[in-house]
């Protein structure tokens, strides 16, 4: 069976989602607002939560918000989706209430397509198509439910992580507490935390052409330190280890 080199490693950033495949995978303890696919592609997958809950598959499923530790010992392929620009994955995340090993058509389909493809896994194109591919299985199987289109508004305003929080609120006619409950409804974190989060992403995406000090300041991050203990706690990685092979689309 041909294997990925130990020494490759390939990553994408976009708007929507990231993918990552690597010769395995070791994650600390974290707990991330996207929706995380974990597909191994020669051994199972083990996620862990505190308390000693544990799920294994070749296909594990993470919803936002969980903290959990990842153990991959073969090649890996792990996805992660944006939930509000990907709410058909994150509706299908959620139906256990925690992470769950997939099962049946599914899991064979995500399974297969990762295998056929893990000789070109360092290729971005290949990383982002299956993505979307995985994306779009998921979502027909997703139940609907709809966001509130003040917290819609709120959200499309905080995209970029230099926005003016207060100038984001100004844009719904509704008190900031009344504001901030139904964005923890729907969005399932605070407001001061979602922008964290974005100000994250750009910072690993930026990454991809600056060091890890100039990604920080590059999304707004006060120093590298700042920036460091953002990354490990949302995506248990250090910036160090994400920026290793990562690609631009």
């Amino acid at each position: 069976m041909e294997r990925l080199n130990e020494s490759r490693i390939g990553a994408v950033v976009t708007e929507e989602f990231a993918v990552r495949a690597s010769t395995s995978t070791t994650s600390t303890l974290h707990a991330q607002h996207g929706v995380g696919i974990l597909v191994g592609l020669d051994a199972d997958v083990v996620v862990t939560e505190p308390g000693g809950g544990c799920v294994r598959g070749r296909v594990v499923v993470v919803p936002p918000h969980l903290p959990h530790e990842v153990a991959s010992p073969g090649p890996t392929v792990g996805l992660l989706y944006d939930p509000e620009m990907a709410p058909d994955v994150a509706a299908y995340s959620r139906r256990h209430g925690g992470a769950f090993p997939l099962e049946g058509g599914l899991r064979a389909r995500l399974g297969e397509a990762a295998a056929a493809h893990r000789a070109s896994l360092a290729h971005p194109e290949v990383l982002a198509g299956l993505a979307r591919e995985a994306a779009a299985w998921l979502g027909r199987e997703a139940p609907r439910r709809g966001l509130d289109g003040r917290v819609a508004r709120v959200l499309e305003a905080l995209r970029h992580p230099a926005a003016d929080r207060r100038l984001a609120l100004s844009r719904v006619r509704i008190s900031e507490a009344h504001l901030q409950t139904l964005f923890v409804r729907d969005v399932g974190l605070p407001i001061r935390t979602y922008q964290l989060w974005r100000r994250l992403l750009v910072a690993v995406a930026a990454s991809a052409r600056l060091d890890a000090t100039g990604a920080a300041h590059a999304a707004g991050f006060a120093d590298l330190a700042h920036f460091s203990r953002t990354c490990r706690r949302m995506l248990g990685y250090s910036p160090t280890t994400l920026r290793s092979g990562l690609l631009g689309e």
